[in-house]
């Protein structure tokens, strides 16, 4: 499958990947100005190189942003601070996962390679860059729980992570929290901005919509997901193949880790009584 490489105004993006199979399986990072914000995914370590140091003196990287500690967003990070001699930063609670590594069940490593431990700095929460742009850091958990995102007001774009991916999912990772997500959506959404360079998407042009679209849409299934399981009295299973329908590709290639099951039953994690949400 061949890399795409992105250019949006001041921003320089590579989506890199290995596979296809019908799924977007492509990891961003972007490069704005002097800064590369996250690293791609360790198996595709040659392309990132080749866009991270084909520029000149004037334009080339001096230091790199990570927005959390996944592998397709944090991969590269130790190689490229080694190859260039840059600071890397990250979000506090990745430090220390980086530190010591990550474990990875095998469809990640198959899909996106190991990474190798990083010493990572904090992050600030705002930032100036070369040319006086200012990036601000604001966080963004749900999809993990130290996940940021960086706003350029000065660009009205909007570095979003994993946060979009796309407007309407219907399969959540065992370790994400719908909820939480979309507390996140409506704290980004407190910002001005109109354009969303997404992790996986790449450019979004009509990010703010895309991604007020996307929290409707969550709230509104959770809404259903709730009132089927406390007054009907449906259990997960049942919730899951009356919205969403059987289990697609996905959740047969990662052993079940994205499913449509984690999705419904992550709508019910703020319910008290939790014991009928498993099977």
């Amino acid at each position: 499958m061949s890399n795409e490489r992105i250019t949006y105004g001041p921003v320089e993006g590579l989506r890199a990947g290995r596979y296809g199979l019908g799924l977007n399986l492509k990891a961003a990072c972007y490069r704005i100005g002097r800064t590369l914000i996250d690293t791609g995914p360790p198996n595709q370590w040659r392309a990132v190189r080749r866009f991270a140091i084909e520029q000149d003196e004037e334009h080339g990287i001096d230091r790199v942003l990570l927005t959390h500690h996944h592998e397709d967003h944090a991969g590269n990070a130790a190689r490229l601070r080694e190859l260039l001699d840059v600071p890397v930063y990250a979000p506090e609670k990745s430090l220390d996962r980086l530190r010591r590594g990550i474990s990875l069940e095998t469809y990640r490593w198959i899909v996106w390679g190991r990474p190798r431990p990083i010493e990572a700095e904090p992050v600030p929460e705002s930032l100036t860059l070369a040319d006086g742009t200012s990036l601000r850091t604001l966080p963004a958990p749900g999809h993990t729980d130290d996940m940021v995102c960086y706003l350029a007001p000065a660009h009205d774009l909007l570095f979003a992570a994993d946060l979009y991916v796309t407007r309407r999912p219907e399969y959540l990772r065992m370790d994400e929290h719908a909820p939480r997500l979309i507390e996140s959506i409506h704290n980004v959404l407190e910002h001005d901005f109109d354009t969303v360079l997404c992790s996986h998407q790449g450019v979004v042009e009509d990010g703010r919509q895309a991604l007020a679209d996307k929290v409707k849409y969550m709230e509104a299934l959770c809404g259903v997901v709730r009132r089927r399981y406390r007054y009907d009295k449906l259990a997960v299973p049942e919730i899951t193949d009356e919205i969403l329908g059987r289990e697609g590709m996905l959740y047969w290639m990662t052993g079940g880790d994205f499913s449509k099951h984690n999705l419904i039953a992550s709508c019910l994690d703020e319910v008290a009584d939790a014991s009928a949400i498993v099977d």
